[in-house]
């Protein structure tokens, strides 16, 4: 049984030698990482409301592993791949059963490391990937140097005054639209800080970002 509704629900599972093949609900429109891939191919057009809808249901997910669980749970690999996308757009969560379980004395948002706990596995990559368009394994290009992160290519942007050079073209229209992806923008760089504890919670990130849009 779903435990929340951007989280998804393990069916069973098939042991195969030394392997495991978990069994979720079918998800039409697949991965993130498979519906970016079809954006950044000019296959596949996703507004920024849709873009926003998504990101709003992944931090709902992770607030809920974080704060509602018996336990409270880092989900530890939050990538593009583990965010499934139904018909709608809504997104779910995939290997959460993997996820690491915290002490129960660990419930204080000053006392976990969330979200999530590195960069390249953080919410912050989630939502810089949805606003820029851009695959966050390959490497970035700041001050005339490639190999910068995504997150080290967003902080120099925003601090050469630049920020909108790195908005996915496709999203960019309405001045006032064009401001809520700016601030969005920035609350993905305040998720890429090198220190997690220096990171929003996903509380502060459910309220952060329904400020954008009335969901």
């Amino acid at each position: 049984m779903s435990r929340h509704r951007n989280l998804m629900s393990l069916r069973g599972y098939v042991r195969e030698s030394h392997e495991f093949s978990l069994v979720y609900d079918y998800m039409p429109n697949g991965s993130l990482e498979y519906v970016m891939t079809k954006v950044r191919a000019i296959k596949l057009e996703l507004g920024w409301e849709v873009r926003l809808k998504v990101a709003v249901g992944i931090v709902q997910g992770l607030q809920y592993l974080h704060f509602s669980c018996d336990h409270q749970v880092l989900h530890y690999n939050l990538k593009p791949t583990n965010v499934m996308l139904d018909s709608e757009f809504e997104p779910s969560l995939a290997d959460c059963g993997l996820a690491k379980i915290m002490p129960t004395s660990h419930t204080g948002v000053s006392c976990y490391s969330a979200p999530e706990s590195s960069q390249s596995n953080s919410f912050g990559m989630i939502l810089g990937v949805l606003l820029t368009g851009r695959d966050p394994t390959q490497p970035f290009c700041v001050d005339g140097a490639s190999g910068s992160s995504l997150g080290q290519w967003l902080k120099h942007l925003q601090q050469s005054g630049e920020a909108r050079e790195a908005l996915d073209e496709s999203i960019l229209g309405e001045e006032v639209e064009e401001d809520k992806m700016l601030m969005a923008l920035r609350i993905a760089i305040i998720c890429l800080t090198d220190f997690p504890a220096d990171r929003p919670s996903s509380d502060e990130l459910v309220h952060m970002l329904t400020q954008l849009h009335s969901f």
